[in-house]
């Protein structure tokens, strides 16, 4: 079997294609790439192909060579050179956007329909109808398997807390971004709203994650993550565009997307929904990703963003898209059966008796991490000290209002002048004399505090050091905010108790400390 791969969109849509026979000892899987032929969007896309460690063949070799089978996501590939039968499958919710500037629909160009050979592999009966109106002759191979990227995602959704946990996302409200490509893209159109998201959700009840379109990527992932170097310093994760939207999805507690799949994809999952601000001239009138774009509300540059995730996930009803899942993708816990069948039925091969199923959504590698400062603030009680951390990022306001409000900030990580103003600074070398060395050369440090286990900080200030301990490893919290719970004390009591309560957000965790 041949997969033809164009952009990385397309490999990672086929690889869920092959998850269904990859085990099958009687298939041998082969990978090709028309690079003379690129896709604008391609840039990428060969070191992820590389790294799959599979068996490549050139696009001369294909054109060359028998195959029982070729699998594809573009009809910009010219599939007809290919000595096979050939399924081509949409590289996303199909016929939903105008190429820009264009009345054809994606999907839909005339001439590449009229010349491809394949057996169009399509989600829902209405593209079959589409297909049949453009040319019949192509309709009449069309068959209706679903949507594998979402069937896998049904498949998987009984692992959802598992992936929220990899992103470091247990008890607190994870927020995905998913943004497609292009100006009108929801990035496109606000590409600081990663910052702001940071700005306003508080550290230790929200987690963002970004989902960025392979085409964003295309840009070179180095000047992606330079893009946003800083949002990723204060906390946000950025997952990778060969793996991780789907766990992301599957995990989110809330999603901001726009007219790209993975809006429709959210939908479909039945999750709470922020589109981008405008809708895109692109959507297809009637699609469900047009549907989808009426119903759904939509975020308010001018408002303030933690109100309206709130808002949005308080106010979310079970069933609320169910009409723009089902004009979306047929049947989608159907995908497996469907798409295997389809695939053995044109390599003259006996179905595997086992059931269809697809493997689930691969669990993204945990990259726990904190912010390189902190501001800090607290509601303090003799019972409780209630502490509230937001990301340090410059421009962003001081958070004057908040009682006790001191920053922290990470020695080996912040830049001078951060190091310089902090309260706490957080040490990555838990050693008296290194911290007696910081206390003498930063002044202003009141703390300097040290992981000493998975539960337990060590803290040192100008008279003394403890040791707090408290059950946070679990809760994936970094134990320096320890820390600013013993600054709160000692400023409110003028001593650290031995037992206490300590509060982040909706959690009450209690506190243990002892002298060091």
């Amino acid at each position: 079997m041949l997969v033809v791969v164009r952009t990385t969109t397309t490999l990672t849509r086929l690889l869920d294609v092959v998850s269904l026979i990859a085990a099958d000892r009687r298939v041998q899987v082969l990978f090709t790439a028309d690079e003379a032929n690129g896709a604008i969007l391609a840039g990428g896309m060969l070191p992820v192909l590389q790294a799959l460690d599979a068996a490549v063949v050139s696009w001369a070799d294909a054109t060359r060579t028998r195959f029982d089978l070729a699998l594809a996501a573009s009809e910009n590939d010219d599939l007809s050179r290919l000595d096979a039968p050939v399924v081509l499958l949409p590289h996303g919710v199909g016929q939903q956007k105008y190429y820009p500037g264009t009345s054809i629909v994606s999907g839909l160009t005339p001439e590449r329909v009229s010349a491809s050979p394949a057996v169009f592999a399509l989600s829902h009966p209405d593209q079959v109808r589409r297909l049949s109106e453009l040319l019949p002759a192509a309709g009449q191979r069309a068959r209706v398997v679903g949507d594998p990227a979402l069937g896998r995602m049904v498949a998987s959704r009984h692992r959802a807390s598992a992936y929220r946990a990899a992103f470091d996302a247990r008890g607190r409200v994870l927020v995905v971004l998913a943004s497609t490509w292009g100006p009108e893209s929801l990035l496109g159109e606000w590409p600081e709203l990663p910052e702001r998201l940071l700005a306003e959700l508080p550290a230790d009840e929200y987690r963002i994650v970004a989902a960025l379109h392979p085409g964003i990527w295309a840009h070179g992932p180095w000047q992606v993550r330079a893009w946003w170097s800083r949002a990723a310093e204060y906390g946000l994760r950025i997952v990778p565009p060969e793996q991780g939207w789907q766990a992301a999805l599957l995990g989110a507690s809330c999603v901001l997307s726009d007219f790209g799949s993975l809006g429709l994809y959210a939908a479909s999952l039945d999750k709470p929904l922020l589109l981008a601000p405008q809708p895109s001239a692109t959507t297809v009138p009637g699609s469900a990703a047009e549907v989808l774009g009426r119903q759904a509300p939509r975020l308010d540059r001018q408002a303030g963003l933690r109100g309206q995730i709130d808002a949005t996930i308080a106010g979310h009803a079970r069933g609320r898209y169910d009409r723009v899942a089902a004009l979306a993708v047929d049947a989608p816990d159907r995908s497996a059966q469907r798409l295997r069948a389809l695939l053995y039925e044109l390599m003259h091969l006996a179905e595997p008796a086992d059931i269809a199923e697809f493997p689930p959504v691969p669990m993204p590698a945990r990259e726990p991490g904190t912010a390189t400062t902190m501001i800090v603030g607290a509601e303090a009680t003799d019972a409780e000290v209630a502490v509230i951390r937001y990301p340090g990022i410059d421009g962003h306001g001081s958070r004057a209002g908040l009682d006790y409000r001191h920053l922290v900030a990470d020695v080996d990580r912040a830049r001078l002048d951060q190091v310089g103003a902090a309260g706490v600074l957080r040490s990555g070398v838990d050693d008296p004399d290194y911290a007696a060395e910081l206390l003498l050369q930063w002044p202003r440090a009141d703390l300097i505090a040290a992981e000493c286990g998975p539960d337990a900080c060590r803290i040192w200030s100008r008279s003394a050091d403890m040791v707090v301990r408290a059950p946070l490893g679990r809760l994936g919290v970094d134990v320096t905010v320890l820390a600013s719970w013993a600054y709160v004390r000692l400023r409110r009591d003028g001593a650290v108790p031995g037992r206490d309560r300590l509060r982040l957000g909706e959690r009450v965790i209690e506190v243990a400390g002892e002298a060091g």
